[in-house]
């Protein structure tokens, strides 16, 4: 098996449309441990052969085999493989990264084939080729440091390190002065005397030629002549030798590899412009900062209107059931309904919705009357019968007394509290608790010690008197109602937790009792939850309009995360090159720029996270200063907290990607090329 064999081998170059041909009919081969030159005036083709023979180019039409196995039958990442496997190169410009150091240069074909080696392994093999080079004190000096022969030197350590089976060196003297050309020559030498390295150099030196076991000189694309030819194999004979190479698998693997070897290369990278990356950065620091307070004080201000709405009884509504007096005959109901029982249904109705945070039935009369004292009010007079909860949910504040008690509702007492108008107006002169009012109701009377005096209060329902209310426990109201209709519970005053949607839970409780006394009553219930419901829309749409000003900042950050990958990807045309001809494939050199990308957003996150943190507090802060009724409170609002890491992973990503795709297609040629 020979190293390389070249059959028929055609190569045009098209511009334009037009084709170019560069080589033609070339037909070669070269043995394993050869030292041969390859020889031709400007513009022969020997540069293209070389490109051909070096995987980065593909030819027009024939054959190529390297080690036995015709490289038509591999796609992209194998033939990434077998450059960093089997071929080694040597440029005549040296193609080292400037802002790596002589040993950080020399173990850049390690990132793409590290599991051939442990890293200290390789460590230990570049120090050993750089002292086998004269490199072995200058091992942390930057190209800039070295000469000439130095730089071609770290190449030629740097074309060693995968231990290639065949090196390609393209005019490898051709920047040198004589000494350090008869040097590298003479490395080049002894890596084919010693280490049995098949070595072909393109070269214009007749000296550099004749110091190589065989010269193949080209001209116009076609051997001119060859000393010491070799015949080219039977190809059946070839292709009973040929062995494909075998690369890794596991795609998830390898991009868990190429991360791995791209992170310390990309940090590199984001430190050769450090005032740049930081203005960069700071768009998206910014940009997530706004993500984070705008959605965390946007849910802020929605809980604390909604807790302001809630002390005005947003949050609480009546449902009312009557029976159906318009119901069919032939109507089939599970149970007849007639009026609510507090016992037998309504009390249990918190163990169906937990929702449900009180709850009080409502019994009512409007045509009372009261005295104490030979003092009376003949006329408009409100008496209801309530549970202990009716005047928390109704905000009703004592300036007197107390409020009923649990037992004093179970042992139905003859206890009452009273509005503030009727204190006024009755208990002018004595202090109204403990007194005993007479209460007149319809034929209807009876006497209530008072344990109670409500606060003044107004209403947008004027016809209820606030301020004339009597409140009794309403099983008293039962026992001494005048009549049957006034002493069944036909309404039922509900609060719910803030959190909850009182729109929803009213509807569920209506279907609860319809499906469970169907036609048989009628069920509706009466609350603010049309109001809150807009309210609550109303600020969920001003979250969201925060929220869309703080991405529109976050996409422009990301937009200058692109300018800037773009920018980085346009100065490193020849290190992108480089590192494909090294052997990294596409997907690595993709990754690469992505991860360049993440980490730029998820350092710039990291401080706009922590900016917003105390921004969005600052705010609040500030807030409390101006409106009484707001407290200041550290608070975490964790949606906006994962959709703020979401958004620096998803603007790395996207930032990254159209520069991570325009370095993957680069050609290897044109950016090795490129200035």
């Amino acid at each position: 098996m020979n190293a390389v064999e070249v059959e028929h081998l055609h190569y045009s170059y098209i511009n334009d449309e037009t084709a170019t041909l560069i080589l033609k009919d070339l037909s070669m081969a070269i043995k394993i441990g050869e030292l041969v030159a390859i020889q031709g005036p400007s513009g022969s083709g020997k540069s293209t052969l070389l490109y051909l023979l070096g995987l980065l180019s593909a030819p027009t039409e024939g054959t190529i085999r390297i080690l036995g196995q015709d490289i038509s039958e591999l796609n992209e990442d194998e033939l990434a493989h077998q450059r960093n496997k089997n071929i080694g190169f040597i440029f005549q410009q040296f193609h080292l990264l400037p802002k790596a150091s002589v040993i950080e240069n020399i173990l850049l074909p390690t990132q793409y084939n590290p599991d051939k080696f442990t890293k200290e392994k390789n460590l230990s093999k570049a120090r050993e080729y750089a002292e086998f080079a004269g490199l072995g004190n200058r091992l942390h000096y930057h190209p800039n440091q070295l000469s000439g022969g130095q730089q071609q030197r770290v190449a030629v350590c740097r074309a060693l390190m995968a231990d290639p089976k065949i090196i390609l060196a393209d005019e490898p003297t051709g920047n040198l002065d004589s000494t350090s050309a008869e040097q590298i020559l003479g490395l080049l030498q002894n890596l084919n005397r010693d280490f049995k390295k098949t070595i072909i150099i393109i070269t214009h030196d007749n000296d550099v030629a004749k110091k190589c076991d065989r010269i193949i000189r080209i001209k116009d694309g076609s051997i001119a002549e060859s000393t010491n030819d070799l015949s080219i194999p039977n190809p059946k004979m070839a292709a009973r030798a040929r062995k494909k190479q075998s690369i890794e698998n596991s795609t998830f693997k390898s991009f868990l590899r190429a991360a791995q070897e791209s992170f310390p290369a990309a940090i590199r990278n984001l430190g050769r412009n450090k005032t740049r990356t930081a203005l960069t950065m700071i768009g998206i620091s910014v940009g997530i900062a706004a993500v984070l307070a705008m959605i965390t004080l946007g849910q802020f201000t929605k809980a604390k209107i909604l807790s302001g709405y809630a002390e005005l009884g947003v949050n609480t509504m009546v449902f009312y059931g009557y029976p159906n007096w318009d119901q069919k005959a032939t109507d089939i109901v599970p149970v007849p309904f007639r009026f609510f029982d507090w016992e037998g249904e309504l009390v249990s109705l918190k163990k169906i919705f937990p929702e449900i945070k009180r709850m009080s039935p409502i019994l009512m009369g409007w045509d009372g009357a009261v005295n104490y004292g030979g003092r009376s009010i003949e006329q408009d007079i409100r008496i209801f019968g309530s549970s202990e909860d009716a005047l928390l949910m109704s905000r009703r504040k004592l300036v007197l007394g107390r409020n009923f008690s649990h037992i004093e509702i179970e042992q139905k007492s003859g206890v009452c509290i009273v509005g503030y108008e009727i204190a006024a107006r009755l208990f002018s002169d004595s202090r109204p608790i403990g007194q005993v009012l007479r209460v007149s109701q319809g034929d209807n009377s009876f006497g209530c010690r008072v344990i109670g005096v409500l606060a003044t209060a107004t209403s947008n329902k004027e016809y209820m008197k606030p301020n004339l209310q009597i409140y009794l426990p309403f099983t008293f109201y039962q026992a001494l109602a005048g009549d049957w209709w006034s002493s069944q519970i036909k309404e039922v005053m509900i609060q719910v937790e803030i959190s909850s949607d009182i729109e929803k839970v009213g509807k569920g409780i209506r279907r609860f009792f319809e499906q469970r006394y169907g036609p048989s009553g009628r069920f509706r219930v009466d609350s603010d939850s049309v109001l809150i419901a807009q309210m609550r829309r109303f600020l969920t749409l001003f979250t969201v309009l925060l929220s869309s000003i703080a991405f529109v900042t976050l996409a422009v950050g990301g937009i200058g995360i692109t300018n800037m990958m773009l920018v980085s990807v346009s100065e490193r045309f020849r290190e992108i090159g480089l590192r494909k001809t090294l052997g990294a494939t596409k997907r690595e050199i993709r990754t690469q720029f992505l991860i360049e990308s993440v980490i730029v957003c998820a350092l710039a996150g990291i401080i706009g996270l922590v900016l917003g943190f105390f921004g969005y507090h600052l705010a609040i802060w500030i807030a409390v200063k101006f409106v009484n009724k707001i407290q200041f409170e550290w608070t975490v609002d964790w949606f906006a907290l994962l959709l703020s890491l979401l958004s620096i992973f998803a603007v790395g990503i996207l930032s990254g990607i159209f520069p991570a795709i325009k370095a993957e297609r680069l050609q290897v040629i044109e950016a090795l090329r490129s200035e």
